[in-house]
């Protein structure tokens, strides 16, 4: 695989709550580190992609601690900004018995925030992205930006797929982080009508237009100028659209221990089977594999001995 990948996004501490004893004292929580596109970035670092993640984070040792914890997944961090001012963001997730997820955030000022805060910053934001194959970001990378800031990231998206990058974008929708849905609409608008590749999940869909039958988000989504769709549905699967093709793939049945991370996890499966040449139905059933393992532990990362064995 020689694709080269760069992700942007936001990392962060990330807090398990264990279970309290029987005599009902708190337990010790544990300490790791987390956020969508990382989840993505190190998944597909494990399956072979050659990525580089794009973020900021403070000079704290916490900071110090994250980039080293990416560095030995191989996740390249040549283009960490540092801001001695700011440190990282802050999440707890908590998980109901189904081993669905909850997240507390404390992010207001995190780093990351301030990665294209200026002309000068998408300048050189623009330098560093010179040559990449891929380009990955999330709803979650954009919304977390003030309103100026996401004018240049779309620009600079825009002028690095010019140059010939493939973008690849995921809704990941989160309501606290936006003002309204009309703004979270249009800005996803924005991005659907040059990414290469969507890949939004349907319970976002749906949080944002209302309940509607999948081939009706699908003919919205290609209204807005979306050109391959995969749809995540869940444990039913995806729908592939490309082509003109739409194909329903099923997932895999598992007993689900803890949800965190199985869109992103499924990204990287996806992502680095298109990369490969792989077909929108292969790569997918490669998403598949990876999503359905990754949920039966708990935590976004999972130790690399529980990696499936993917083909290609």
């Amino acid at each position: 695989m020689n694709n080269s990948v760069a992700v942007i996004g936001e990392s962060m501490l990330e807090l398990m709550r264990a279970e309290s004893d029987s005599s009902c004292r708190s337990m010790p929580a544990m300490l790791s580190y987390g956020g969508d596109t990382l989840n993505s970035s190190v998944y597909m670092s494990r399956l072979g992609a050659k990525v580089e993640y794009i973020t900021a984070v403070g000079k704290d040792k916490n900071s110090e601690w994250l980039v080293k914890q990416w560095q030995s997944e191989g996740v390249g961090t040549r283009f960490v900004r540092t801001d001695e001012k700011k440190v990282p963001g802050l999440y707890m997730v908590t998980n109901d018995e189904s081993g669905e997820r909850y997240f507390t955030y404390w992010r207001n000022d995190s780093a990351a925030r301030y990665i294209i805060d200026s002309e000068e910053k998408k300048q050189a934001l623009y330098a560093d992205l010179e040559g990449f194959d891929w380009i990955v970001i999330s709803g979650i990378s954009i919304a977390i930006l003030d309103e100026a800031s996401k004018k240049r990231m779309y620009e600079l998206l825009q002028q690095c797929k010019a140059r010939g990058a493939k973008i690849a974008f995921d809704g990941n929708y989160r309501p606290a982080l936006w003002e309204s849905k009309e703004q979270t609409r249009q800005a996803y608008q924005t991005v659907t009508a040059f990414a290469d590749i969507i890949l939004p999940t349907i319970d976002d869909e749906f949080q944002l237009y209302g309940e509607e039958p999948k081939d009706e988000v699908i003919d919205r989504l290609l209204s807005y100028g979306a050109k391959e769709i995969v749809l995540k549905m869940g444990g039913e699967g995806c729908y592939t659209v490309a082509d003109n093709e739409r194909t329903l793939v099923p997932g895999r049945k598992v007993v689900v221990v803890d949800t965190n991370s199985a869109g992103d996890s499924f990204n990287a499966g996806y992502l680095t089977g298109r990369m490969l040449g792989m077909s929108v139905e292969e790569s997918a059933q490669r998403g598949h594999l990876l999503a359905s393992t990754v949920v039966q532990y708990r935590g976004a990362i999972i130790p690399k001995t529980a990696m499936p064995k993917m083909v290609g």
